[in-house]
């Protein structure tokens, strides 16, 4: 008789010799009373129960202690425990927790500052939100509501949340297999091959190709041919195009500079708006503020969350003024959205990245990582290729260099002996082949010193049994 996924993986937890007591407990006290549908699993066959952490470390409930080179999604880029932002928290608790979703001075103070922050010379307007997939879901209505069209242009290999309203512009084929239906899905969503330079869907050479992934879709745009307008009857049908600067839950891939440029270009030729999803891109991880800003262009929406809250659940709609100009009172409605908590800490947060010089110390860490990588590719054929933008790294793992075949066993090898050795880095790739790098953009380097010291460590020993 088949079991049930919780069952397998209980069954996988107590046969392992690979975690500590307290994390084979937490584990399967985690599997009888939540349930096996959350993303834990899919990171390490023994994933750790984590109690603290402090800067770029964090702490199980055994007390082994790893380098943490996920900071929860890029939640955690200032890193984990800073007393600056501890001491904000506790203050603001007892002036004032939240006054629902109303004005107070903490949010009128970082709307004024995102407006700044954010690329573009234009008049904006802010929505502040808790989520990345609320942040995505209200910048989809707004550009709708603006536009009177219906159409949403994504990517392959996109993520932009797993609520209903967003599950359709995300493209993962698992994710789909659990919502029946998916309703954005169902009609008005067209997704095309994201600019994965290693593996062209186009099957192009990079450097070469003139940008024909953004060519593809002008090329069926011109046509008049298919549900997203026609040009020779001025005819638009598209709402927004949305994309991450660089994929993210895909495998941390970052396609060339020009592809933003030529997605802006496309927006302007048909009549739609560009969306950027920075939720995990954005507040320095690539060396600059926003990941757009290296192709010089400004989205008519941008999209900012996790890094925003610190571990406070935080995000933001930035958008140009005339799309929310319209919106009537009411039209949107959140409980905890905006709070004087929230505010306060992200306050606290756009600080210490100017008081620490943040975003200009993780792009001169970028450079010092890539010679790292450069090394690492240099002595394991293991190694493919990779992306990297200040610290947004993602690491493709081949069989042949020649043929490109994924290594996909030997990746959840090396991830999970990483997790043993002490040093948390996520499994994930359209082959699930890649593992990404997202640490505290503060790290030291001494402690990406010791990754690749572990990750040398391992490659050899795999390539030696190879």
């Amino acid at each position: 008789m088949n079991k049930k996924p919780y069952e397998a993986l209980k069954d996988g937890v107590l046969a392992s010799t690979k975690n500590t007591k307290g994390n084979k407990e937490g584990l399967i006290k985690f599997l009888d009373e939540e349930h096996p549908g959350d993303v834990l699993f899919t990171k390490w066959t023994d994933p750790p129960v984590m109690e603290r952490g402090k800067g770029s470390r964090v702490w199980d409930v055994d007390g082994n202690e790893y380098i943490d080179c996920i900071s929860a999604m890029s939640a955690m880029n200032i890193g984990h425990g800073d007393d600056r932002v501890a001491e904000v928290l506790s203050e603001q608790y007892k002036k004032l927790a939240h006054w629902f979703d109303f004005p107070t001075p903490e949010r009128q103070k970082l709307i004024e500052r995102l407006i700044a922050l954010t690329p573009g010379d234009f008049p904006k307007r802010v929505r502040l939100g808790l989520s990345g997939s609320d942040a995505v879901e209200n910048a989809i209505r707004a550009a709708r509501s603006y536009t009177g069209k219906q159409q949403i242009i994504s990517f392959y290999g996109a993520y932009h949340g797993q609520s209903v309203a967003t599950m359709g512009l995300t493209g993962s084929g698992a994710m789909h297999s659990m919502y029946n239906p998916v309703p954005p899905a169902d009609h008005c969503i067209e997704r095309f091959p994201y600019a994965y330079c290693y593996r062209c869907p186009y099957d192009k050479e990079e450097c070469s190709c003139d940008m024909y992934c953004v060519k593809a879709i002008d090329n069926l745009m011109s046509t008049g041919q298919t549900s997203m307008g026609n040009p020779y009857s001025k005819i638009n049908n598209v709402a927004a195009m949305i994309v991450e600067p660089a994929q993210s839950s895909s495998g941390y891939i970052t396609p060339p500079v020009g592809f933003l440029k030529k997605l802006r270009e496309l927006a302007d030729k048909y009549g739609f708006l560009l969306i950027a999803d920075e939720i995990q891109t954005g507040m320095g991880r690539t060396g600059k503020m926003f990941a757009c800003e290296h192709s010089g262009i400004a989205p008519d929406i941008l999209l900012v969350g996790k890094a925003l809250g610190a571990g406070v659940p935080m995000s933001a709609v930035v958008a140009r003024a005339e799309i929310f100009d319209s919106l009537a009172p009411g039209y949107i409605v959140s409980t905890y959205a905006g709070s004087a908590l929230g505010c306060a800490v992200a306050n606290k947060v756009l600080d210490i990245y100017e008081e620490d010089n943040l975003v200009e110390n993780c792009a001169e860490t970028g450079v010092y990582l890539t010679g790292l990588v450069e090394k690492l590719m240099k002595d394991h054929p293991l190694v493919g290729s990779y992306t990297n933008r200040g610290i947004f790294l993602g690491i493709e793992f081949v069989r042949d260099a020649e043929t490109r075949e994924p290594a996909i066993e030997e990746t959840k090898i090396i991830v999970n002996k990483m997790r043993e050795k002490g040093v948390l880095a996520q499994l994930n790739g359209y082959h699930m082949n890649r593992i990404s790098f997202l640490p505290p953009i503060n790290i030291p380097r001494e402690d990406y010193d010791r990754v690749f010291s572990v990750m040398d460590e391992i490659l050899t020993e795999i390539e030696g049994r190879l």
